[in-house]
């Protein structure tokens, strides 16, 4: 899509514009706010190249009206885009300094190739001059709906980069501005507010604090630099991105830390914080901010230090049969690592360290030898608990100018830690032979920071990282999950909590993690919702994709918006999945759209009468924006937990022991974490489980609860084996594996009649890698 955003900011003077032009008439700058007179009014013009794409548009009116002596203020505006008047006589609230953002919507059909035109007329009698602060045309597509937003502010918590200026402090005001390095700033801890000010330091002692102006168009403050000289710096926007957008180039200054602040004396998980100031100099020491809100926060970054005792093996991956072992700080000793370069060309060292670490630095040492033997190119990658490689470091032409030198290489501060590493090196000077006289590893200690912060109208508390190792209740002494599989991740985190292992086996071997939503009017969503997908209307489809006439088009789900949960879902986070059902419910399909894949929204497919007779265009529900909730949600497998109107005496004594072992495994679960899921069978949800289990489960439940408490038994000693006893159980009781649920809807809900649900179902093996084509349509009556 060409055409994104445009807007026009008249804090400043000039106006400072992006992708648009701006003509005003009886207009003045006053401050930090363009007033408009009476009968007087604000056009932008903005291009658009492909106006079929863009279905409407969004237009957000940053203003106020001042009060007029002691009484209301008024000024009264039309809004008229395309020569056509949208909004008559519309009264902006008052207000002593601040603005109120009002959101309009823009019709579609009134855009045209090439210029288009909204004007902003103050009313001839207003008696109050109108203050805009600021005028955001987007456009508004199915997929921008997805973006959650925040009051005013045209992004959510947005990337932000500015051109910036300085000159020397305390010099004559006719003193020209010098062009300084770009600022990129990106601050989120889940306020979803732009800074009003920022003070930041870095390592070489450079300290900067500004200002910023309305919606953070441009900023003014001051900078002492490393050397002492101290400037005025004012910056204005260049570009905005919504986050992860322009941090492309930034993976050495970016910061993401899982964070907790401190309430009633105990420490309390919190929103992460991200944070981002790249000003071209050392890294940050402090930041300190005050948003949009009134909140602020001020933290220390600093690195935690390991204790020195790591220990690292390395390990030539070839016939070579040696190992070594050196301490961190010691390193490798000379001529430790001479091997033979084998026929086929490569030679892989597998580096493991006691624990899971990150690198900062890594040196080679030139071995004694003839330099055709020294290394010339290589990768290091970093390895996690299954193996999977993921490259960190490549250099290539490397020279060693003399014997025995040590060559240093650094990594990025933001490295992740792993549990090993492996140095692949694949070429020497020229010789078939490699040598190398030492190899050594520093490790970064975990990055950290520590602070307060204060929201408005409340106390300061302390804000921290959190730990990277939370301690373990004593009533949870168990062996320690280090395994980085989905289940493992639920299983670390429920025992850091206290929860016994057997009870996390019953949970994990029994519930199916389950995400509610609900559908809304385009028109009634609210800025805090969870958009993670729409229904009905026109799908965004690849353009070689088909939609075959007598088919619905059920539903979109942005899958990267879909949040996650501790007890894995297992869906994909990236591309949409897409769902077609016939009218009759008798069967479905799903298409799943990896990301990047060139799309466009289809018309609907136009067809014959099913009497042969004449054409018809396929019939469109009505189109409504699903809105995730909140809450945990989790499902039972077939009918394992009582409802309250259920007879536990219609079960058989073994069986009635299997329900309330999970029934008090869930109750732990609660008491010990402070989370309740919720379990609703009914339909409009993602995952789960679907109100009317398939047959199956009935036949071969007691099979799977037997087996269940075998597991429970048998993994206690050893619970990272679950995936694997897990697996193998489902295989052996359902001779395959049994259908799980993708999403289901409820059949009134989608077409005005029927009683049943339709839905979409899926083999896990399908699920877990991934091939959501795969999904198998189901009606239940």
């Amino acid at each position: 899509m060409d055409f994104e955003v445009a807007s026009a900011d008249f804090s400043v003077d000039p106006v400072e514009v992006i992708r648009s032009e701006v003509e005003h008439h009886r207009c003045s700058f006053s401050g930090n706010r363009t007033g408009v007179a009476a009968g007087g009014s604000v056009t932008l013009r903005f291009d658009v190249a492909q106006p079929l794409e863009v279905p409407q548009l969004r237009l957000t009116i940053s203003a106020l009206v001042s009060l007029f002596g002691t009484s209301v203020g008024h000024a009264p505006v039309d809004v008229v885009f395309q020569g056509e008047t949208l909004a008559w006589d519309l009264a902006v609230p008052q207000g002593k300094d601040k603005p109120w953002n009002i959101a309009f919507v823009l019709p579609g059909r009134l855009l045209r190739a090439g210029t288009n035109t909204l004007e902003i007329r103050v009313h001839p009698e207003a008696r109050d001059v109108f203050w805009l602060h600021r005028l955001t045309v987007e456009a508004e597509t199915a997929e921008s709906l997805l973006k959650p937003r925040c009051p005013g502010d045209p992004d959510n918590s947005p990337v932000l980069a500015f051109r910036t200026e300085r000159r020397p402090a305390h010099g004559s005001p006719t003193e020209p501005w010098t062009p300084a390095h770009r600022l990129l700033l990106h601050i989120d801890r889940g306020e979803e507010a732009l800074p009003v000010q920022l003070d930041w330091q870095r390592q070489d002692g450079a300290h900067a604090a500004v200002a910023f102006r309305t919606n953070a168009s441009g900023f003014h403050g001051h900078l002492r630099d490393s050397d002492g000289t101290t400037y005025e710096y004012r910056g204005r926007l260049a570009d905005r991105w919504t986050f992860p957008d322009g941090l492309e180039n930034t993976p050495a200054v970016f910061h993401r830390f899982a964070a907790q602040e401190e309430r009633d004396g105990a420490w309390h998980d919190c929103h992460d914080l991200r944070l981002l100031i790249d000003d071209g100099g050392a890294p940050l020491t402090s930041v300190s901010w005050r948003d949009q809100w009134g909140d602020s926060a001020t933290v220390m970054l600093y690195q935690g230090q390991h204790d020195g005792s790591r220990t690292t093996t390395v390990t030539p991956c070839d016939t070579s049969e040696f190992a070594r072992k050196a301490d961190d700080l010691g390193g490798l000793s000379p001529d430790l690592l001479q091997a033979e370069w084998r026929a086929n060309g490569h030679l892989h060292l597998r580096i493991d360290p006691d624990s899971t670490a990150a690198i900062a630095s890594y040196s080679l040492t030139s071995a004694s030898g003839s330099p055709l033997m020294d290394p010339l190119d290589w990768t290091l990658y970093g390895l996690d608990a299954q193996d999977n490689m993921t490259p960190l470091d490549r250099r290539v032409g490397q020279v060693f100018s003399r014997r025995l030198q040590t060559r240093t290489f650094s990594l990025s501060p933001d490295t992740p830690a792993y549990r090993g590493y492996l140095l692949y090196i694949d070429a020497t000077r020229d010789s078939s032979m490699l040598a190398l006289g030492g190899l050594r590893f520093d490790w970064r200690g975990e990055e950290r920071f520590s602070g307060h912060h204060q929201r408005s109208g409340q106390d300061t508390v302390g804000y921290r990282s959190a730990p990277a190792d939370l301690p373990v209740p004593p009533s949870a002494s168990v062996p320690e999950s280090t395994g980085t599989s989905p289940s493992s991740v639920f299983r670390a985190f429920a025992r850091k909590r206290g929860v016994s292992d057997d009870a996390i086996t019953r949970i994990l071997w029994s519930m199916e993690p389950a995400l509610h939503f609900d559908g809304k009017r385009p028109d009634s969503v609210q800025p805090g919702d969870r958009v993670i997908g729409y229904r009905g209307g026109l799908p965004e489809m690849p353009l070689d994709a088909s939609w075959e006439q007598g088919s619905y088009f059920v539903a979109s789900f942005d899958l990267a918006a879909v949040p996650r949960q501790l007890l894995d879902d297992g869906l994909p986070r990236e591309g949409h999945l897409l769902l077609f059902a016939s009218s009759d419910c008798a069967d479905g399909e799903a298409l799943y759209v990896p990301p990047g894949t060139e799309t466009a929204v289809h018309p609907a497919p136009v067809g014959e009468s099913w009497d042969g007779s004449e054409t018809e265009t396929q019939e469109v529900l009505e189109r409504e924006i699903l809105v995730a909730s909140s809450d945990v949600a989790w499902d039972a497998h077939g009918w394992f937990l009582l409802d309250d109107d259920d007879d536990p005496d219609d079960l058989g004594p073994e069986a009635t022991v299997w329900y309330a072992q999970l029934a008090e495994a869930l109750e732990e679960y609660r008491s010990k974490v402070g989370i309740e899921p919720t379990m609703d069978r009914w339909a409009n949800k993602l995952r789960g489980v679907p109100l009317n289990p398939e047959d199956e489960w009935d036949q071969y439940g007691d099979e799977f609860l037997r087996r269940r408490e075998e597991a429970v038994i048998t993994l206690r000693n050893d619970p990272e084996r679950f995936d694997e006893v897990y697996d193998r159980a489902l295989k052996e009781i359902f001779g395959g594996e049994p259908l799980l649920n993708i999403t289901h809807f409820g059949q009134d809900d989608l077409f005005g009649w029927g009683d049943g649900q339709v839905g979409w179902m899926i083999r896990r093996d399908d699920l877990r890698a991934g091939r959501l084509d795969e999904a198998e349509f189901r009606w239940f009556g």
